[in-house]
């Protein structure tokens, strides 16, 4: 028997997973593997990560966030595709749009337009890209424009085309016309009869400067049960399960599981829309273009705080003193910071002195050194 760390319950062996404590969407295949576990059931690696993961990576701020670093690290010389930004809801009806359809905007690397007309589920309509079931089960479709920057750079647009909307049933039709390269070979379908009155619709009302209206919705509490859940795995994975059955660790395990109505946890750290925000800490434990992850000992026990690319901070207190020894504590030490970026497959686990010391010019280090060449930056 098994005891799985998210749902508290006891499970035969073989109903548990390897599971990712960082998910992957954040660079968690190349973090360390004391920070994977077998310790999770498969219904939660499932449901926890469709429901708490998703309700994290798929909200606006954060995916655009991601999608950002993911094309900060492109090289023409070896070109390879860059995420689409999406901008939201248009105000766009094209023909014969189904009943509870909407028409979702996305952005290419040179300003390129797609328009994903795609189901609506108005309780994950703050999902960047609608209901993640929904999506992958229902055929839909996206149309592609050019734009007059594209030829700047066209096979990074077309990889980045061809790669859109991967894992989904989308028939992609491309409203425009390429010499040289044949648009099937990257995904492309030939339109039928309502595309081509589709095509356009979508070329009559983006061509010139026309203005749009988008409708993006966020939820506030978007990222609470997703920290939790984050605490909860780096805590065992530190400390074992004796953090999980503290008194702390069961309220970590309440906002994991809480739902509107339930009793509050009392849960110690700082969302994405806290008033808490201390200035200039972003850009002293972020790195540009990158995903951090830093532990650092605290009066009141461990805490874990999460960045991406210097612009957004939580952090989370993942561990309380109540169970911690002194053998714990000096796990931590001065404090330890993992830098992922999962664009060059890289993940570094440094300590903190030491990390802002070359951030700060004092040292150096080559693998922090090759990812702000890559990405023509400067830390500082």
């Amino acid at each position: 028997m098994g005891h799985c760390i998210y749902c508290r319950e006891e499970k035969d062996n073989n109903q548990f997973t390897l599971e990712h404590v960082v998910p992957q969407f954040l660079g968690g295949a190349y973090a360390p593997d004391f920070l994977k576990t077998r310790n999770v059931c498969k219904s939660c690696n499932s449901n926890l990560g469709l429901f708490v993961d998703a309700s994290f990576e798929k909200n606006w701020i954060v995916s655009n966030w991601l999608r950002q670093t993911s094309s900060a690290f492109y090289d023409k010389d070896n070109p390879a595709e860059v995420s689409l930004s999406c901008m939201g809801n248009t105000d766009l009806c094209p023909p014969d749009l189904p009943e509870g359809h909407v028409c979702e905007m996305w952005l290419g690397p040179h300003g390129e337009q797609v328009f994903w007309l795609r189901p609506h589920d108005e309780r994950l309509s703050a999902y960047v890209g609608g209901n993640p079931r929904t999506t992958k089960s229902i055929k839909t479709r996206a149309y592609f424009l050019f734009s007059e920057n594209t030829s700047l750079d066209p096979f990074k647009t077309l990889l980045s085309f061809e790669k859109a909307f991967h894992g989904r049933r989308v028939k992609k039709v491309l409203c425009g016309e390429v010499d040289g390269v044949d648009p099937a070979s990257f995904g492309f379908t030939q339109p039928d009869d309502l595309d081509t009155v589709r095509k356009e619709f979508f070329l009559a009302n983006t061509e010139g400067e026309q203005m749009r209206k988008m409708q993006v919705k966020v939820n506030q509490r978007f990222d609470q049960r997703f920290l939790c859940k984050l605490a909860i795995g780096v805590a065992f994975c530190l400390f074992g399960h004796k953090v999980l059955d503290s008194t702390y660790g069961k309220e970590l395990h309440k906002g994991l599981w809480y739902r509107e109505g339930n009793d509050k946890p009392e849960v110690r750290g700082s969302t994405y829309f806290s008033d808490n925000v201390v200035p200039h800490f972003n850009n002293l434990v972020g790195f540009p273009n990158a995903v951090t992850l830093m532990l650092l000992s605290t009066p009141d026990g461990v805490s874990l705080n999460l960045n991406i690319n210097s612009k957004l901070n939580w952090s989370i207190l993942c561990a309380s003193n109540e169970t911690l020894t002194t053998d714990d504590v000096a796990k931590i030490g001065d404090g330890q910071i993992l830098l992922l970026v999962r664009a060059l497959k890289t993940g570094i686990y440094l300590d903190l002195p030491f990390y802002i010391a070359c951030k700060y010019g004092i040292t150096s280090h080559p693998e922090l050194n090759n990812i702000l060449e890559k990405s023509n930056m400067k830390v500082v």
